[in-house]
């Protein structure tokens, strides 16, 4: 019944010109064309509506602090020799720097409690 439809149809539709095809074509594709304009500014108000009710009042920004870099790995390497010649010269450069930079020095000296190596590689 519907083949029989379709086929009278078919052979019906000689009596249409091109320009009558032509316009039909174009209003068919104008009517979808505004179909789907309409259905997405259908859309986009949809998210403008229910975001609008979806926002709650945001805490206000903190501004992001950047990560404290890791402390640099100090090894404490134990020798059994004796440091004191070491500790001198130190103390010596310590006490230099600190009286030509304007620092104070203590009257009765300095005191060096403990020197690490830092493993730089010299």
């Amino acid at each position: 019944m519907i083949l029989s439809t379709l086929m009278n149809f078919v052979f019906l539709a000689e009596d249409i010109t091109f320009g009558e095809a032509g316009l039909n074509t174009a209003m068919g594709l104008g009517i979808v064309f505004c179909a789907l304009a309409f259905i997405s500014l259908i859309i986009s108000l949809e998210g403008k509506i229910f975001g609008a009710f979806g926002k709650k009042k945001a805490a206000p920004k903190t501004p992001e602090v950047p990560a404290a870099p890791a402390p640099a790995v100090v090894e404490e390497v134990e020798e059994d020799t004796d440091d004191t010649e070491l500790v001198a010269v130190i103390t010596a450069a310590i006490y230099a720097y600190e009286a030509e930079n304007g620092g104070e020095v203590p009257a009765d000296g300095l005191v060096v409690r403990s020197i690490r190596r830092l493993g730089y590689a010299r």
